[in-house]
């Protein structure tokens, strides 16, 4: 289970170097279009992919599809629009809010069943958003309570669609069936909702033609890898190595577009990376633990 977390470091990689293609593109397309070409090269990827190893699609769990696409749709929308509303560093702390309400989570569900809470795990977490906090310095203007509340609404919403995520990897639904559902309900919406609300679908040029393919692949990679991290390894895990897109969209930023970090960003990218060290340390040890006490169960009951 633990191994299967470390795909959320590619994937905050894979989402990283997509917000850099995002930046070719956002200038002349809407964020409906730029939700429905993101999820169009999705759907042409994973379709591809499906005809040439002759998987299938038919799935028995259609319901389950159907509430992750429409939660994971609705996450990405209600994010655009907050990106326009508020400071973007801002934006950004209350939108990696999603492991505090994880943690908050596995501890009342400890509770609930009389078992330890995961404290040190929760701990790890509360180091990694100290790092986002200390990396992006939020500010808040008195105009932006409503966005700043929607964000923390994207952020619940994330919360729920990670435990959705969990559901279809317990009933086996592979990694790609997920995304190529969520993928199909993004086109839809997005083609939608950009005549509806945006005036209709523009022609990208050719630097914002670059900027849909390396969008598009990216986070169809993202998305994949976030699924099989959330849905067959240790959620509370995915969430700390999570915080590590902060420390690559540095890096990509300083690359990139030459904008360097301060002293004060590095302090903030080595609590994350602490985080992540610490939270799979503490997993490894967990699961040690739980392994040895089934097997002494096991023995208890060959015995008996």
């Amino acid at each position: 289970m633990m191994q299967q977390s470390f795909w959320a470091l590619a994937a905050a990689l894979f989402f990283s170097i997509m917000a850099a293609f995002v930046k070719l593109c956002s200038g002349q397309l809407g964020f409906l279009e730029i939700v429905f070409y993101r999820s169009l090269i999705g759907v042409i990827s994973i379709s591809f992919f499906v005809y040439t190893h002759h998987l299938s699609l038919k799935t028995e769990h259609f319901a389950g599809h159907i509430r992750r696409s429409v939660l994971g749709t609705l996450s990405i929308c209600l994010w655009f629009y907050t990106l326009g509303k508020m400071n973007f560093g801002t934006n950004m702390t209350l939108t990696y809010t999603t492991p505090l309400f994880m943690a908050a989570n596995f501890v009342l569900l400890a509770k609930m069943r009389h078992k330890p809470a995961p404290w040190l795990m929760v701990l790890s977490i509360l180091v990694g958003f100290a790092g986002v906090t200390t990396v992006l310095q939020p500010s808040f203007d008195s105009d932006q309570f409503i966005p700043a509340l929607v964000c923390l609404l994207v952020a619940f919403i994330d919360l729920i669609t990670y435990w959705q995520m969990k559901e279809l990897g317990r009933l086996k639904e592979p990694s790609w069936r997920i995304v190529f559902y969520f993928t199909c309900f993004g086109t839809v919406t997005g083609l939608v909702g950009s005549f509806l609300f945006e005036g209709g679908m523009h022609m990208p040029d050719l630097t914002s033609i670059v900027g849909i393919i390396g969008m598009g692949i990216c986070a169809t990679l993202g998305q994949l890898c976030t699924t099989k991290s959330y849905a067959y390894g240790n959620m509370l895990l995915s969430s700390a190595l999570g915080f590590s897109a902060i420390p690559f969209s540095a890096l990509i930023s300083y690359f990139f577009f030459g904008e360097a970090t301060t002293a004060i960003g590095l302090v903030g990218m080595s609590l994350i990376i602490g985080a992540g060290i610490g939270a799979s340390f503490t997993t490894k040890k967990m699961e040690a633990r739980e392994k040895a006490e089934a097997e002494a169960l096991a023995k208890k009951a060959e015995a008996a």
